[in-house]
């Protein structure tokens, strides 16, 4: 699926949604000289296909529901997720300034390289569903010189407390941020959405209307907006992929505002 996340929106949008109206359409046109032999009583198909539209469409339309709020809440908690790694970063970087100059300006030079990579490698790889390895030698580099450091003072060791517990608190948010790239709807869940999808496009084909114009009317109309909604879903699946993703601004205003300012300073 990665041709899907990487073409723009302007070309999947309009080919799958377009693709998802004409298919319905195409059903209709095919059943109804079917639909048209089996009616014998107008009156009582109706009757009997609004019950089963209708009992369908509560169904259909809670789970389409489910998953959109599913997929849109993975989406939300990744975006947390990266303003929280990079708000423990500008935490992480404005406590070194009350290490004393030796020690606090490596760790500050590694914040601002991790910062870098995570913009122009990690975020890279992300997009392409591809977990991120470029910042981990850079963590552990940090790590090894927060560990270097040896506190004399009552206040360098609160100091260094409070940076020991922003760093483990960075590198959790780190991981969320990572194991987010395997975020995706399992494959049982698209299989029964198409399946609903096919369901639905045969079930507005078996509506016995006698004005074709209308009747593809209403089927496009339906397919349309469930086309859409499956497109906002399937392009939110993957929270880095996509036109509708997550990005590294939240990195990059680390760097503008935090390492920067602090660096011309």
């Amino acid at each position: 699926m990665n041709w899907f996340y990487e073409t723009p929106i302007w070309i999947t949008m309009p080919l799958f949604v377009g693709g998802f109206v004409l298919a319905s359409c195409l059903v209709v046109v095919a059943l109804r000289p079917v639909v048209r032999k089996m009616v014998t009583s107008p009156a009582e198909w109706d009757r009997a296909l609004a019950h089963v539209i209708g009992t369908f469409g509560v169904f259909f339309g809670i789970l389409l529901a489910l998953v959109a709020v599913s997929v849109y809440e993975n989406f939300a908690d990744t975006r947390t997720n990266t303003l929280e790694e990079a708000a423990q970063l500008t935490a992480l970087y404005r406590g070194t300034t009350a290490l004393p100059q030796q020690d606090g300006e490596p760790i500050r030079v590694g914040i601002a390289e991790y910062l870098h990579t995570v913009v122009d490698e990690d975020f890279a790889s992300q997009r392409r569903g591809l977990l991120p390895e470029e910042s981990a030698v850079l963590v552990d580099d940090i790590e090894r010189m927060l560990h270097a450091y040896e506190p004399v003072t009552p206040a360098e060791q609160a100091e260094y407390i409070q940076l020991l517990a922003t760093f483990d608190d960075f590198v959790e948010a780190r991981r969320d941020r990572i194991d987010a790239v395997t975020l995706e709807l399992p494959p049982l869940f698209w299989l029964v959405i198409w399946v609903g999808a096919a369901v639905n496009a045969v079930l507005i084909a078996f509506i016995y209307v006698k004005s074709l114009r209308l009747h593809l009317l209403i089927a496009g109309l339906l397919s349309l907006f469930i086309g859409l909604v499956m497109f906002a879903t399937a392009d939110m699946d993957h929270p880095y992929q996509g036109s509708i993703s997550v990005g590294p601004g939240a990195y990059e205003r680390v760097i503008q505002q935090t390492i920067v300012r602090l660096g011309d300073e």
